[in-house]
């Protein structure tokens, strides 16, 4: 059975990423924009090296197929892989909390509107209709 660098690669991805979220929100070396690029440039190899890495072992098992050399545990580095994709997918869930607070009740005003704001007891008083100005007929003017 394989031993896995669980702790090592959660550690290193870690420290990483916080070195880079530094670097960019000091704006000298890194911009904003090149740290998310960088991260999820990240994330798509990731992804891709766990979807080739299962396809791979998926077909060494059931097809008896020897695509990758048997001195390379394809299975470990699924699990490599994987790893580190759930961990950049997790930072790249981080980025996006704010957008999906937008959907979460998290306020009175937008789990239920103006009047839960107010309270049950109190109710808002209605705005007086804003003056509307009649047209005024022309005298003595003649038609067009």
């Amino acid at each position: 059975m394989a031993t896995y660098n669980t702790p090592l690669i959660t550690v290193a991805l870690i420290a990483i990423y916080l070195v880079s979220l530094f670097l960019s929100r000091q704006g000298k070396y890194l911009t904003v924009a090149l740290h998310r690029k960088i991260w999820n440039a990240l994330l798509v190899i990731t992804f891709v090296l766990t979807a080739l890495s299962a396809i791979f072992y998926l077909l060494m098992l059931d097809y008896n197929l020897d695509i990758v050399p048997q001195q390379i545990d394809v299975s470990f580095w699924h699990i490599e892989f994987g790893l580190a994709f759930v961990l950049i997918g997790v930072f790249h869930a981080l980025w996006h909390i704010p957008y999906f607070k937008q959907y979460l009740p998290s306020s009175p005003a937008r789990a239920g509107g103006e009047q839960s704001r107010l309270g049950a007891t109190q109710k808002e008083k209605p705005k007086p209709a804003a003056p509307v100005s009649q047209p005024v007929a022309p005298e003595n003017k003649p038609p067009i």
